[in-house]
């Protein structure tokens, strides 16, 4: 009985123990974040861009073009003010302008992109040529444009996926129309660009390029955030950086207390059943 009670101090310690990590957690994170200021695009001090890619805890969100599950921040805006490179005539951010989102999980690299375009049109074969989001990836930030781990992944208005312009099934997308412009999602496994596995901190070559198409036929303007082009040149590329962020650490400690709790619940019950027994 004294060696049960023992084994109850010491988790009632562990437990009191967690319990003040987990208030601590918010001052004494070693983890480095950026702060954010609003919805800006973020700068590193050398001027190269950077967006965050956000790691989901609790559950990754649904690939339906919809995108009410993704939480807030972490963003980068393209338009013609932000745009390393542009092409064509842009009347507006209502033209032609683009918000995106990054997110991880240790298999899968997710995107949410919220196209504002006034004019919606997807009338050829050829991908480029049509409205869509074009995603510029050099997964080992090798700065090498030709890799196993390099991509330029098209996703067309009207659904259509490619891989460097060859339609593939590799990634998953969605696209959901919607006033005012359209909303695209993807989930891209991480074996297509990395072995093993992220960690917060990871860090991988992005671009994200805007096609509009407003009349027909060719495209009449084109938005690249970072670099000259979206295939071949991934020296130009900015970096899309894995983080952890600080409340989802919270949440995650919150978790583990909340098991622990249950297990010594489960010890207490056991204790209960010794009472009333004689010693032998």
């Amino acid at each position: 009985m004294k060696r049960a009670l023992s084994i109850l101090t010491l988790v009632g310690g562990l437990v009191f123990l967690g319990l003040r990590v987990l208030g601590a957690a918010p001052h004494t994170s070693s983890l480095a974040v950026v702060s954010l200021q609003g919805q800006t695009p973020l700068f590193q001090a050398a001027g190269t861009k950077s967006l965050r890619s956000i790691h989901f805890v609790a559950s990754p969100p649904a690939v339906d073009g919809i995108l009410g599950d993704w939480p807030t921040g972490e963003s980068a805006d393209l338009n013609r003010s932000t745009a390393y490179a542009f092409s064509g005539r842009i009347d507006g951010t209502a033209d032609l302008s683009a918000t995106i989102r990054s997110g991880w999980t240790v298999d899968t690299l997710f995107f949410a992109v919220q196209v504002s375009d006034d004019v919606i049109v997807a009338d050829t074969a050829d991908v480029w040529r049509d409205d869509g989001v074009e995603f510029g990836l050099d997964g080992l930030r090798d700065k090498q444009p030709w890799g196993a781990d390099d991509h330029q992944y098209t996703v067309v208005v009207d659904g259509r996926v490619t891989d460097r312009g060859v339609a593939t099934q590799a990634i998953t997308a969605a696209v959901a129309i919607r006033p005012g412009g359209y909303d695209v999602e993807v989930a891209i496994p991480m074996a297509r660009l990395m072995s093993g596995v992220p960690i917060s901190g990871t860090v991988m070559g992005f671009t994200i390029g805007l096609h509009d198409d407003d009349d027909g036929g060719h495209w009449d303007a084109y938005l690249i955030w970072d670099g000259t082009n979206t295939s071949s040149l991934a020296d130009q590329y900015a970096s899309l950086v894995f983080i952890e962020r600080p409340e989802d650490k919270i949440a995650f400690l919150e978790a583990k207390v909340a098991q622990l709790e249950a297990k010594v619940q489960e010890l207490l019950t056991i204790l209960s059943e010794f009472e009333g027994v004689t010693p032998p």
